[in-house]
């Protein structure tokens, strides 16, 4: 398994970059993702819990889906821990009023999840997001990668980028 969870860090890491739109208005987008297996509906079920305590500002929620070990490596520019996402949802700077997600696609390596797919946020005015793009609806690109442990999904690392127009 600890072969399985670096290559999967390294190729959610290697392939971080900031992300342009093929032209403006015309991006192509896939399909929601479906489920074809139990395993996988189970994943997209925490991705979704995931989405849903952060644009509810549910403390608890994201400490618990959160693995001690978590890192994000933000759409701002910097790698954030458990503790710092925490912290940032508690004060306000990752905050946003529109919070929308659309998985693309599902992988799971033996306790290794990937779910892949696009979101669509508007940040709240005194978000760190807002302070770097504007107060605007962003268009991102994301991968969430989970640990089964005990049978139950850890959120352990998250790379999140805005697409930028050409």
């Amino acid at each position: 398994m600890t072969r399985a969870l670096t290559f999967v860090l390294a190729l959610v890491f290697i392939t971080a970059g900031p992300a342009t739109a093929q032209s403006p208005g015309k991006r192509p987008e896939s399909p929601a993702y479906v489920a074809r297996s139990p395993a996988e509906a189970a994943l997209l079920a925490i991705d979704a819990r995931q989405r849903a305590a952060v644009a509810d500002v549910n403390l608890p929620a994201i400490a618990a889906i959160a693995h001690p070990n978590l890192r994000v490596n933000a759409p701002t520019n910097r790698i954030l821990t458990r503790e710092d996402l925490v912290s940032m949802v508690r004060s306000g700077q990752i905050r946003n009023e529109v919070f929308e997600r659309t998985p693309e696609d599902v992988q799971i390596t033996g306790d290794v999840g990937v779910v892949m797919g696009r979101e669509e946020v508007f940040p709240g005015a005194a978000s760190e997001q807002a302070r770097v793009y504007g107060q605007r609806t962003l268009s991102r690109r994301y991968t969430n990668v989970y640990l089964r442990e005990g049978g139950e999904w850890r959120h352990l690392a998250r790379h999140a980028n805005v697409i930028v127009a050409p």
